[in-house]
């Protein structure tokens, strides 16, 4: 009867365990349901929902009454039309403002549709699932002479997942939310910021991208590293990390009172300890195309003053398919997305340590 006691609650502790980890393969679904290609989908529609509103924010600029300045109608329209269907922004394009007058609001727009963000995915995660029972037994000596037996069983288990995905934010704006058998690519995946699990939420993409944007035409934003008097094309990078640790342990204990000759099951412990540590890194850079840094000046001018310089416009740059960086390896279509990935590579290739041999 006494060992029956013991074996059902220990068979329990054992249960909990095993269904709070215990992980062949550890991945992020394991501890909240949200796999890799949903938290790749989070983020990127974050961002851009993040270039529309910076599209809306100007847009409301250029269209509200300014001390030196009248509202414009375009801007007004658009909108408009903007906020009545938010999904109709797929469908701006700069050229939707036409003529001399509006080359420097063409060149803005241009300036953020040439842009490009990269984002790296470095996500760790860990588990530690141990087990350990203590038995005493009780002599029929006298005085008493009590036997411990002791027994453990550790299992580790970890796996780290990297890659890299790049975006144009025209593509962003103008493709990623297309309707496709009914259904967009965004639909139903911006969410609240998750705090207990930071990657299966909102991540604060928005700061970055206004941030970026801000300092590229009006902060006199360069390339890292460039020359003095180089400016270069405009970057910059950010590297989150967010680390989450789920513990659990359980200790029960069963004692007997022994009867009859011979060694006797005086008490019986399982304990059991459970640990799920999920590290997850993300590096975002962004670049404007190397080409739209000819008219940035002239840009930034426009938006200081009233003056209103002759307009320069933008070509596409050739980019290779692939860029094999020192810490990562992405593929980059254009320009700007090349330049995102280097932004990123530097900011990642700061933790790493060449030790020379002696």
């Amino acid at each position: 009867m006494g060992r029956r006691m013991c074996i059902r609650p220990c068979a329990a502790v054992v249960a909990v365990l095993l269904v709070t980890g215990c992980a062949i393969h550890p991945v992020p679904e394991d501890v909240t349901g949200v796999d890799t290609y949903h938290i790749v989908r989070q983020i990127r529609c974050e961002t851009r929902e993040a270039a529309a509103e910076f599209v809306l924010r100007e847009l409301r600029r250029l269209g509200s009454d300014h001390e030196d300045q009248a509202a414009d109608p375009v801007a007004q329209r658009l909108v408009a039309q903007y906020e009545a269907d938010p999904e109709s922004i797929s469908t701006f394009r700069p050229d939707l403002f036409p003529g001399p007058r509006y080359a420097q609001v063409r060149n803005l727009y241009s300036v953020i549709y040439s842009a490009a963000i990269a984002y790296n995915f470095d996500l760790t995660m860990s588990e530690e699932n141990d087990l350990g029972t203590t038995i005493n037994l009780l002599g029929p000596w006298t005085p008493k002479f009590t036997l411990g037996l002791n027994a453990d069983a550790n299992r580790g288990r970890s796996n780290e997942r990297s890659f890299t995905v790049t975006d144009t934010f025209s593509q962003l704006l103008m493709k990623l939310n297309m309707p496709v058998r009914g259904q967009r690519y965004c639909d139903g995946q911006i969410v609240q910021a998750n705090y207990v699990y930071p990657i299966a939420g909102r991540i604060g993409v928005d700061k970055l991208v206004m941030t970026f944007f801000e300092l590229a035409l009006l902060g006199n934003l360069s390339a890292d590293k460039a020359a003095p008097g180089a400016a270069g094309a405009p970057t910059i990078a950010d590297k989150l990390t967010f680390t989450t640790t789920i513990d659990g342990s359980a200790t029960p204990k069963v004692v007997f009172n022994p009867v009859g000759a011979g060694f006797q099951l005086s008490d019986a412990s399982l304990t059991g300890f459970a640990r799920r540590m999920d590290t997850h890194q993300v590096t975002v850079g962004l670049a404007v195309d190397a080409t739209a840094t000819a008219y940035l000046t002239s840009l930034r001018s426009y938006l200081f003053s009233r003056e209103r310089s002759a307009p320069v416009a933008v070509r596409a740059g050739a980019a290779g398919r692939v860029l094999v960086a020192n810490s990562l390896t992405a593929q980059a279509r254009t320009q700007a997305e090349q330049l995102a990935v280097l932004a990123v590579d530097q900011l990642k290739s700061r933790e790493v340590q060449l030790v020379t041999a002696r």
